[in-house]
């Protein structure tokens, strides 16, 4: 059909209204986040983003899809309470079919490419906790899918879900081209300001909109929202009322077969890792430790020390609920670690010894060295310095979540300052 003809023009503005202010707003605000997350899908699974930012990335690329799906829900509501202006009267029938199933298609878009996303995060065997915004205060709960389904199934519904958000999402581009090439056209051939109908320009009449109509589609913004984190904060406070206390109880008897006597007070055993670009400190509470040392009698020295891995733990809100885990420490199957080291030889400082041993966690029993210092003050107490580097790779920790180590680092520096008396005194 033919542009407009100019004496008709009256008559075609007065029917041809841009759409209404909360529908402007809404379409500009979900189609900016749509494809700011779509390029930044696109840059995370490039591998050109730098791995200090790649965690954070995913993180906000969840924010902003559920961001999506609330206000994809805001703006359905309004569309119900405000039923959009006509189609161009210089539309056929075949292009008025083909303009409502583009939009059909993004609203199904809008709503399924970010329940997909939800559901690839909650099928996921990393478990990594959704915080809207990154706010610790703000946990968007996951679906329970790992606790319905057994672990084959499991990965085959993560694989199902994540190749269905990545190309649905991506579905989203060829929709957009589509929408643009009929605008386009509108614009072009058949001169009419189309792109104006939702913009506050093109001196198109507003379609007024209900009064009820701003109340109702806020209603639906929160609600999806508040839904997610009153269930999100819920299972946080469940999660953290069964935890047991591991600190406390079934904690490991103090040793003394050796002839040190460690002082946990005055002593503390923890650990540091690299996370996302930043050093996180870990801490071990509960342990014990049998010695046996002398700088003179280096042949008949021995140490074991055993850790409660329930006891180890991370003040990251990311990390912190991953280290007991599955893809963590298992400390449900694995209750305890043993570090065993029986080879012990002087080194090129004075004071400064090398123990080589076994260490034996989450199944796994592998050779390490630890390096220390040892010095006996005028009391007759010892303090006793080291420092020793596992590969959590090498036992099985985070091979889910990041088995390359592109956030989480894959060395663990675990550190010890101790303080011991002799037995017997």
């Amino acid at each position: 059909m033919s542009a407009i003809p100019q004496s008709d023009a009256r008559e075609w503005r007065a029917a041809y209204t841009r759409y209404t202010t909360g529908a402007i707003l809404l379409h500009w605000a979900i189609a900016l986040l749509i494809l700011a997350n779509i390029a930044g899908g696109l840059v995370m699974t490039s591998g050109l983003v730098a791995e200090d930012y790649s965690f954070g990335m995913y993180q906000w690329h969840k924010t902003i899809g559920l961001l999506v799906l609330a206000l994809t829900v805001a703006r359905i509501l309004w569309r119900i309470a405000n039923p959009p202006p006509a189609h161009a009267p210089t539309m056929t029938r075949g292009e008025t079919l083909a303009a409502s199933a583009v939009h059909i298609a993004f609203y199904a878009l809008m709503l399924a490419v970010p329940l997909l996303g939800w559901l690839v995060v909650s099928a996921s065997a990393a478990q990594v906790p959704t915080y809207l915004f990154m706010i610790d205060a703000l946990p968007w709960p996951s679906l329970p899918i790992r606790e319905a389904v057994s672990e084959t199934t499991r990965e085959s519904l993560e694989a199902v879900f994540e190749f269905s958000h990545k190309w649905l999402a991506l579905a989203f581009l060829g929709l957009l081209a589509l929408h643009i090439a009929g605008a386009v056209k509108h614009a072009l051939v058949d001169r009419l300001p189309s792109l104006s109908r939702m913009t506050h320009g093109g001196g198109l009449a507003r379609q007024p909109s209900r009064p009820a109509a701003p109340f109702i589609a806020a209603a639906g913004f929160v609600a999806v929202l508040a839904a997610g984190l009153l269930i999100g904060q819920a299972k946080t406070a469940n999660q953290a009322a069964t935890s047991p206390d591991v600190s406390a109880s079934g904690e490991p008897a103090q040793a003394q077969a050796g002839n040190w006597i460690v002082d946990r007070e005055a002593s503390r055993l923890g650990f540091t890792v690299s996370f996302s670009g930043k050093s996180l400190t870990g801490t071990i509470s509960a342990w014990s430790a049998d010695v046996t040392f002398s700088p003179d009698a280096l042949e008949d020295a021995n140490a074991i020390v055993t850790v409660q891995t329930g006891s180890i733990a991370v003040e990251d809100s990311f990390v912190g609920p991953q280290v007991q885990g599955a893809d963590g420490l298992k400390s449900d199957e694995f209750p305890q670690a043993r570090l065993v080291l029986s080879d012990f030889s002087g080194g090129a400082a004075a004071g400064s010894y090398l123990a080589k041993g076994t260490l034996t966690l989450r199944g796994e029993t592998l050779p390490i060295e630890v390096p220390f210092t040892f010095e006996e003050v005028e009391d007759g107490t010892a303090m006793v310095k080291g420092r020793a580097e596992i590969d959590r790779t090498a036992y099985g920790i985070g091979l889910s979540n990041d088995p390359g180590g592109s956030y989480l680092g894959k060395s663990v520096a675990v550190s010890f300052d101790l303080k011991a008396r002799p037995s017997g005194t």
